[in-house]
């Protein structure tokens, strides 16, 4: 039985648009659930329906340095916190640009690393928010190296951290505002003890 069926969810009206930002537009969407009406406002990074598509990338960088593997993680000012958020290099894919370009352009413009090579991806199209946007994205671990430096929008404000897994965990332990994104991930890193790239393996 479909999840739709079990909660005798109907569309009743195609999703309205309410206001255009260009980057972002905000929808209401009213079905009925369990023979009720319910209408839900919602923002979209996207002109499409739907979810499955992949709408931006999020790269999880590993270098290796004399000090064993580091991750490198962004401290990036965010304006709807109005504070600095630390979490991991991101951002959307362009028209025409394949999930890989889109992964490797995102970490060289935020952190002046360069993609060395793949390591894992997750699947396309995991949901980001689902009570507040349609948007979708995919996780790409990488191994990194230097290349020429940040290319950064004006809007940007981005510092680079490189850290070993203790400095992770003092990180984990400040008051520092994270990345529901970075925690998740790097939890497990800090349980298992390990970084998913061995010292000595590029």
């Amino acid at each position: 039985m479909s999840l739709a069926i079990a909660l005798d969810l109907e569309e009743v009206t195609n999703r309205r648009l309410l206001f255009d930002a260009g980057w972002l537009r905000l929808y209401e969407r009213v079905t009925k659930v369990r023979g009720r009406l319910v209408r839900w406002v919602y923002c979209s990074r996207g002109k499409l329906d739907g979810i499955g598509r992949t709408e931006a990338v999020v790269v999880v960088p590993f270098v290796a340095t004399s000090e064993g593997v580091k991750i490198l993680i962004t401290k990036e000012f965010r304006s709807p916190l109005n504070c600095y958020e630390h979490g991991f290099p991101s951002g959307l894919i362009d028209p025409g640009e394949s999930v890989e370009t889109t992964c490797a352009r995102e970490l060289e413009e935020e952190t002046g690393y360069r993609v060395k090579r793949i390591l894992e991806r997750s699947p396309g199209g995991l949901v980001s928010s689902a009570g507040l946007s349609d948007e979708t994205f995919q996780y790409f671990l990488v191994e990194a190296e230097e290349g020429a430096g940040q290319r950064l929008e004006t809007s940007e404000l981005i510092e680079v951290m490189l850290l070993s897994l203790s400095e992770l965990g003092g990180l984990f332990k400040s008051d520092a505002v994270l990345s529901g994104r970075l925690w998740a991930l790097c939890h497990g890193f800090l349980t298992a003890g390990a970084f998913p790239m061995p010292a000595g393996d590029s």
